[in-house]
C-alpha cells in the first residue's frame, strides 16, 4: 500500500474533481490559521496564475507534479521573489538568479505558495533565530519546531503544502521533521543540486524533501534529482523512484545498542514500540555497540568545521558589494563594515562566526581544525559501521518531543548524544530519512524514526522507509 497526497491532488484535478481555484484558496485559508506560527517570510500564493494554470492542465495529465502546492526554504534563491536567509541582513535581497531545483520545479510547473521561515542562513537547530521571530509548532505553539528548516515543516504537517524543499547541514530536515511528524528526506550527498542555495557548510551541506508521505518525498525527489554542472560537488545516480517504490520482505536492520538511556520518558516507549513492531513483520534486528567516545565527539567536531566554512562563505556580507547597508552616512571600510555587521546579523550567527574567525586563525587552525578533520574521519567510519551486515540501520530522529520555546531559550533543555546521532549521515553523505511513529501518550506531540542506508542506495532507502511506513500507519488525525 502506498499513499500519496501529491497522487491523490493531481488525480482530482485531472479528474474534474478538483480545480486551481480549488487548492489556491485552501493554502489561502490555512495560510490565515497558521499565521500565529510564523512559518512564512514571503507569500508567493497571490501571484499565482489560476486560469493559466487551469488551461494548461489537461496537457499535463502525466505530470504529476503540476500545479501541486509546495515552499521553499527561504535560503533558496528565487529569481524576482525576495529570498532573505531568514536574515535582516538580506532583508531586502531579489536575486538575479534562481537555484537549479528552483528552475526544476518551475519546469514542472509545480505551484509555489511560499519562501519559509528558517534559522538565520540555517545556523541554528530551534526554528528561534528567524530576523522575523521565532516559528512557533503548529501542533502546540509554546513549544519549538526544531530548525533550522522549521517553517517548511510546519506548512507541510499543516496541510498547506504537499511538499516543501529544505537544507540538512546536520539534521536540519530530519530533526524537526520528528517534531511535526512529517517525512524528511536528506539525500546522498550531491545529487541533488546546491547551485543557488545560501551556503552554511558546503562540505555537509544537503538540499532534500520535508512531505507528509515516502511517495511524495520520492515523487518530488524524481524532480530534483539531476546532474548539475554549475554545482561543482554534483553527484549521478541511476533513478525512478516512485515507479520502483515497493515494500521490502525479511529486511536486517542495525539498532544502537543501550540508545534507550539518552531518549526521554516522553519518546522511550515510541522508539521501543516502533521497533517491536518492526520485529514482528518478520525483520530482523541487530542489536550493535558504538564507540561511544567517538559519539561523544561528534556535536565539538560538527561546530569546528561547520562555524569554520560558514565564516568563510559569508565574509562578503559586508554591506558594500553584498548585503544591507544600514547607515549610508558611516564612513571608512572597517566602520561600515563593523556597523552592518553588528545591526544586521543575528545573536547565533555573531556567535558562530566569531567562533569560525578564531578556529581558522593561524595559530589554532593546526591544533583545532585539522583535529576535527580527523575526527571527522572517525565519524565516517562509525557511520559505515553501523551500516555493515544490515540492510539500514535506525535511530531515533529526536531525543525527545518538541521542547518549549521557554526552555529553550532559558538553556532548561539541551540536545544529547542521541540528537547528535542523526549528523552521522552528514558526516557520511549517506541517505537519511525520518518518518513518524506516532504521538507521545501524554502530550499528544509526534516522533519519528530516522533510517540510513549505504551512499547512492536512496532508491533502497525509499523502499525500507515506505515498508516501515505501512507498518506504523501514522494518521495525523489520531492526535
Amino acid at each position: 500500500m502506498t499513499k500519496s497526497l501529491i497522487l491523490d491532488l493531481h488525480n482530482d484535478l485531472i479528474n474534474g474533481k478538483k480545480t486551481i481555484k480549488d487548492i489556491v484558496d485552501n493554502v489561502k485559508k490555512i495560510h490565515d490559521k497558521i499565521s500565529i506560527t510564523n512559518s512564512i517570510i514571503t507569500s508567493t500564493i497571490n501571484s499565482v496564475d489560476i486560469n493559466k494554470l487551469q488551461t494548461e492542465l489537461k496537457s499535463n495529465e502525466d505530470n504529476l507534479l503540476y500545479a501541486i502546492p509546495y515552499s521553499l526554504k527561504d535560503n533558496v534563491s528565487t529569481k524576482d521573489i525576495l529570498s532573505t536567509g531568514g536574515s535582516l541582513f538580506l532583508s531586502n535581497y531579489v536575486p538575479p538568479f534562481s537555484a537549479t531545483i528552483y528552475n526544476l520545479l518551475l519546469n514542472k510547473q509545480a505551484l509555489l505558495t511560499s519562501k519559509a521561515s528558517l534559522d538565520e542562513f540555517g545556523l541554528g537547530g530551534t526554528g528561534t533565530y528567524c530576523y522575523t521571530g521565532d516559528v512557533l509548532n503548529y501542533y502546540d505553539n509554546t513549544r519549538i519546531t526544531g530548525g533550522s528548516s522549521s517553517g517548511s515543516v510546519n506548512l507541510v504537517a499543516s496541510g498547506a503544502d504537499l511538499f516543501s524543499i529544505g537544507t540538512d547541514t546536520g539534521d536540519s530536515i530530519r530533526h524537526p521533521s520528528s517534531f511535526l511528524g512529517t517525512v524528511g528526506y536528506k539525500p546522498t550527498y550531491g545529487i541533488i543540486s546546491r547551485y543557488g542555495i545560501f551556503p552554511y557548510s558546503p562540505s555537509l551541506d544537503h538540499v532534500g524533501v520535508i512531505a507528509n508521505y515516502v511517495a511524495d518525498c520520492a515523487i518530488a525527489a524524481d524532480t530534483l534529482v539531476q546532474y548539475d554542472e554549475n554545482d561543482y560537488t554534483s553527484q549521478k545516480i541511476e533513478k525512478n523512484f516512485y515507479k520502483n517504490l515497493k515494500e521490502e520482505k525479511a529486511l536486517t536492520f542495525n539498532v544502537i545498542k543501550d540508545i534507550e538511556k539518552y531518549l526521554d520518558d516522553s519518546v522511550l516507549d515510541l522508539y521501543k514500540n516502533a521497533i517491536e513492531q518492526i520485529k514482528k513483520q518478520g525483520h530482523k534486528i541487530n542489536e550493535v555497540p558504538v564507540k561511544w567516545e567517538v559519539i561523544k565527539a561528534i556535536a565539538p567536531t560538527y561546530q569546528i568545521i561547520t562555524y569554520a566554512e560558514a565564516n568563510s562563505c559569508y565574509a562578503n556580507m559586508t554591506g558594500i558589494p553584498f548585503g544591507k547597508n544600514f547607515d549610508e552616512n558611516i564612513t571608512g571600510y572597517t566602520n561600515i563594515i563593523t556597523n552592518n555587521r553588528t545591526k544586521g546579523f543575528g545573536s547565533q550567527v555573531k556567535r558562530r562566526f566569531t567562533i569560525g574567525a578564531y578556529i581558522t586563525q593561524n595559530k589554532n587552525y593546526e591544533g583545532i581544525f585539522k583535529k576535527a578533520r580527523k575526527l571527522r574521519a572517525l565519524m565516517i567510519q562509525e557511520n559505515e559501521m553501523l551500516l555493515s551486515n544490515c540492510d539500514a540501520y535506525i535511530i531515533p530522529s529526536a531525543s525527545s518531543i518538541a521542547p518549549k520555546i521557554d526552555d529553550v531559550k532559558n538553556k532548561k533543555y539541551s540536545s544529547n548524544l542521541a540528537d547528535d546521532l542523526l549528523q552521522l549521515a552528514n558526516f557520511g553523505s549517506s541517505p537519511s530519512i525520518t518518518i513518524p511513529v506516532g504521538f507521545s501518550k501524554i502530550e499528544k506531540m509526534p516522533f519519528g524514526i530516522n533510517i540510513n542506508t549505504k551512499r547512492f542506495e536512496d532508491q533502497k532507502m525509499f523502499n525500507i522507509a515506505l515498508t516501515l511506513e505501512n507498518i506504523f500507519k501514522f494518521n495525523k488525525e489520531n492526535r
